[in-house]
């Protein structure tokens, strides 16, 4: 009976997100090079690891074809079950991160294949979230937070199945050869120093990503968290 159930309930989603859209390829538009992502509705749509897992994997090489997939294709892939995802798609659909690309009369079912809206996506807020009781600070620190939990989870994926190591020179000694390299720090440096360190190292990010989604034999997957920011010291720092 569960089993039955789980079934009538993934039509009927299926049914709810699109019942208006004829069958076939939809008429969708050119998929937008990049989206600055400023408002608070988008962002809490992203504030999710899994969602942020969906996104990333309808978007894994989007600079040569955008993949179109159905539930059931990513539930697959993410090993997640099919029931799961269908709150987490219509979230998405509802800000048009993503977009039904397809549907098809499978079964008796109508069968939704989905595809990103935009090649690329940044958080760009309109103003800075300096209230941290106001909505769109709210919303930008839970993305910043699931992509946070999301990074770590991958990472810890990748060490365990061999395919990066926790010491550099492990790294060094293994395919692709290229040293990892990370920092968990907290201290006070002079004010100066620090404002040179943030322009340099801002610059840098700017240029990591500026760099061109390569592909072929001779390309690697890198992954990159970067935060630095700087406080006026509290009464219990030490001096």
């Amino acid at each position: 009976m569960a089993r039955n159930d789980a079934k009538s309930t993934e039509s009927a989603v299926e049914v709810e997100l699109e019942a208006t859209l004829p069958l076939g390829p939809q008429p969708l538009p050119e998929l937008i090079e990049f989206r600055d992502i400023d408002d608070a509705a988008t962002m809490k749509a992203l504030a999710d690891p899994l969602r942020q897992k969906i996104m990333r994997a309808l978007g894994r090489n989007v600079h040569e074809k955008a993949r179109i997939m159905t539930v059931k294709q990513l539930a697959e892939e993410l090993g997640e079950p099919t029931t799961k995802l269908y709150r987490h798609m219509k979230q998405l659909l509802a800000v048009n991160l993503i977009q039904v690309a397809e549907l098809r009369l499978v079964g008796g079912i109508v069968e939704q294949h989905y595809r990103v809206a935009q090649k690329g996506w940044g958080v760009h807020p309109e103003r800075p979230a300096t209230d941290r009781e106001s909505p769109l600070s709210e919303e930008l620190l839970g993305l910043v937070g699931a992509g946070v939990e999301d990074y770590f989870t991958r990472y810890e994926a990748a060490l365990h199945s061999g395919r990066t190591y926790a010491h550099p020179q492990d790294n060094l000694e293994h395919p692709p050869y290229i040293r990892s390299v990370g920092a968990i720090c907290d201290f006070r440096m002079p004010r100066e120093r620090a404002a040179e360190f943030a322009e340099r190292f801002h610059g840098l990010v700017e240029e990591f990503n500026s760099e061109v989604h390569a592909r072929g034999a001779d390309s690697v997957q890198v992954n990159l968290l970067t935060f630095f920011y700087a406080t006026e010291p509290d009464d219990a720092s030490d001096d």
